[in-house]
């Protein structure tokens, strides 16, 4: 039987827990009616609480990994988490385009494990500027934010970045407005209220946010409104139950 749901691929790391990375992504594309599919970046060893350590991925291996996906597969939207090098994946990005041209590109800049492991160094991070402009969204947090600022002020960063690319600033570590992400876009700023909910910490929640936002731009919504959504279903998700990980057991309406 054909395959009416849209295609959306995860490029992120495998974390055993599956909290995390594809294992994760992957269960957010389905509970939004999306056929995903996940090439990993790299081999992490973790749990829900601890991370302990991990092994990238060649860009080779990486390359396989994609090409039979995307020679066989029209893909609506790409989610991308850890990687190794922006420049790197820049290429990936590059191959992704040349098959679909209008395919979503949603970057999670996952630069520090909450345990405190540093993913890049500063002249990796330096590549980030030069990527911006093939893809259609970042989702930073606040903390993330600061790394990117490198000293200097969030927000004003964010807008700089934000003249490139969509920038979703996730407010989960805001300093006073705790829940409330801003999106910016060349000069706009809309702020997206998080709702007065009971919110458990959870292990990806980072994850599970940009995934949901790529799941909803695969069904071809519109940046604001796929934010907007997402708000929604990473809400529901950290109050879920009080564990570290979340479930993922709604089927979320795209129409």
């Amino acid at each position: 039987m054909e395959n009416f749901r849209p295609f959306a691929l995860s490029l992120a790391g495998f974390d055993p827990s599956g909290g995390a990375g594809v294992l994760s992504d992957i269960k957010t594309f389905e509970a939004h009616d999306v056929q995903g599919f996940g090439v990993t970046t790299a081999i992490t060893y973790q749990t829900a609480e601890d991370f302990i350590g991990m092994n990238w991925m060649s860009a080779d291996v990486v390359t396989a990994q994609l090409l039979p996906l995307i020679e066989k597969y029209p893909l609506s939207a790409m989610k991308i988490g850890i990687v190794e090098d922006f420049h790197l994946m820049s290429n990936w990005i590059g191959l992704v385009k040349g098959f679909f041209p209008t395919c979503k590109i949603v970057l999670d800049p996952v630069l520090r494990a909450s345990a405190g492991y540093d993913f890049h160094d500063e002249n990796t991070i330096k590549w980030l500027d030069k990527v911006l402009n093939s893809i259609d969204l970042i989702t930073p947090n606040w903390k993330e934010m600061e790394i990117l600022a490198n000293g200097g002020d969030v927000l004003e960063k964010a807008k700089e970045l934000s003249q490139k690319t969509h920038v979703l600033l996730k407010g989960g570590h805001h300093p006073t407005h705790k829940g409330d992400d801003i999106l910016l876009y060349k000069g706009q700023e809309i702020v997206i209220e998080g709702k007065d909910i009971n919110a458990y910490e959870k292990h990806g929640s980072g994850c599970v946010l940009s995934s949901a936002i790529a799941g909803q731009l695969a069904h071809g919504k519109s940046i604001e409104e796929a934010c907007r959504r997402g708000k929604d279903y990473i809400e529901k998700f950290l109050e879920s139950d009080p564990s570290r990980l979340g479930q993922h057991t709604v089927l979320v309406q795209h129409d």
